[in-house]
């Protein structure tokens, strides 16, 4: 999701302001309003889901560098923090897991610490996830992260590109794009191996380059 730069940028450290909207414009400012101050029980949840490699993760990672921390389930009670806690993939959990978060949930709606959830779909969609998880969590502020369409993607990525100090050409982004899967988290991937290999090769980043990384990355080229 990854909606992370990675590489492409000389500084390397996640950051909202190196996240591509999109469509997720109301998303990211109300966002920005909830880490502003604290917020009371239920608006000390926001939940964000979304289909994986939207960029969940690189939203965390934001929060992260923040100072927000994973939720530590297996203990009691969280510690009082300033920032907040991170909890992604809930649908992963298993029994325990959930009750450990339950738990947690009602100690959140007591001390009004934040908690940013990530889920791959909204909690009222969720079908493994216990009841009153799927409740206390569908009480916070819910947003669905949704993915660039290709024109936006191929915007970032050359983006990402020129801010690295080289240009990513038509003729390699149209490879890419019927060469390898489509989700940006892949294609970020493969553009970081191309800035890799062209410092590496000390070689300007074209086709055969491209083929280089795409064969790497097991993705047939026909």
């Amino acid at each position: 999701m990854q909606q992370l730069l990675l590489n492409l940028l000389p500084d390397h450290t996640p950051s909202l302001s190196h996240f591509m909207p999109g469509d997720n414009a109301e998303l990211l400012e109300a966002l920005r309003r909830w880490l502003e101050a604290p917020q009371a029980y239920p608006a000390n949840l926001f939940v964000v889901w979304g289909t994986e490699g939207v960029g969940k993760s690189f939203l965390s990672r934001c929060l992260a560098e923040q100072g927000f921390a994973p939720l530590p389930l297996s203990e009691p009670l969280a510690p009082l923090t300033r920032t907040g806690w991170l909890l992604d993939d809930v649908q992963n959990l298993d029994a325990t897991g959930q009750q450990d978060l339950f738990r947690h949930l009602i100690h959140l709606a007591q001390s009004n610490q934040r908690l940013f959830v990530t889920l791959d779909t909204s909690p009222d969609m969720q079908r493994i996830l216990r009841e009153d998880v799927r409740t206390r969590l569908g009480a916070g502020h819910i947003y669905r992260l949704t993915p660039l369409n290709e024109n936006q993607q191929r915007i970032l990525l050359a983006q990402r590109a020129a801010q690295r100090g080289w240009q990513l050409t038509d003729d390699v982004l149209d490879t890419l794009y019927q060469r390898a899967p489509r989700d940006l988290s892949n294609l970020t991937r493969l553009i970081e191996r191309l800035d890799q290999l062209s410092l590496e090769q000390k070689r300007r980043i074209t086709l055969p380059l491209l083929r280089t990384a795409l064969n790497e990355a097991n993705a047939p080229i026909g």
